[in-house]
């Protein structure tokens, strides 16, 4: 009886179709860690938009203009990327929780809790050094800066995800030190790349693979 037992629980095609079980759960479990495909899409929308609307405030592709701008405009361009990025997060949140109970699951599972964790050092960071900056009217660096820490935010949210997270990680890495060595006078542009149709893109991209 025990012989039989042993057996059963070491059946190769057993433990092959239960593998495959806990594989399509912790697949499923972990499309919903991160930024969902329309909310991405919708994000870099939103990007868009705020690029344009500060190129017009500021007329210039180097964030450096800032400090030629009057008090009243810098105060506007500033508020508008507050407004991008409340947006952003927003939509984010928003667009998790519908697709959850689509799917019939909780909306911040233990996953997504610890990606928000994963990210948030970094996020906290980029807002504290660009505060710093601006104190001393270094506008230009701003941009990269939030780029790398960005990149890096999403690279560890990536790490508990599908695969695609890490490449947008990676994606915002590299423009953001291109942008720190050698492209600061377009940040702007970089910004509308990056922020805009990267996200863009990899809304779509999640949306062909799994349908999120």
């Amino acid at each position: 009886m025990q012989s039989e037992d042993k057996q059963s629980e070491l059946d190769p095609n057993q433990a092959a179709q239960q593998l495959a079980t806990i594989r399509r759960i912790m697949e499923s479990a972990t499309q919903i860690t991160v930024l969902p495909g329309w909310a991405a899409i919708v994000g870099g929308l939103v990007a868009l938009v705020g690029c344009a609307v500060s190129y017009v405030l500021m007329g210039s592709l180097d964030f450096a203009v800032m400090n030629d701008l009057t008090l009243g405009d810098r105060y506007n361009v500033v508020a508008v990327w507050v407004a991008v990025g409340t947006l952003g997060v927003a939509i984010d949140v928003l667009m998790t929780i519908r697709l959850a109970r689509q799917r019939g699951r909780r909306p911040w599972p233990r996953l997504a809790q610890l990606a928000a964790h994963a990210m948030a050092p970094a996020l906290c960071c980029a807002l504290l050094i660009s505060i710093v900056l601006a104190e001393r009217s270094a506008w230009d660096l701003i941009p990269a800066v939030w780029m790398l820490h960005y990149g890096v935010a999403v690279w560890m949210a990536g790490i508990l995800s599908v695969r695609a997270p890490g490449v947008l990680g990676l994606l915002f890495m590299a423009a953001g030190a291109t942008t720190l060595l050698c492209a600061v006078p377009i940040s702007l542009l970089v910004v509308a790349a990056t922020f805009g149709l990267c996200h863009i893109v990899y809304g779509i991209f999640l949306l062909v693979r799994f349908g999120s």
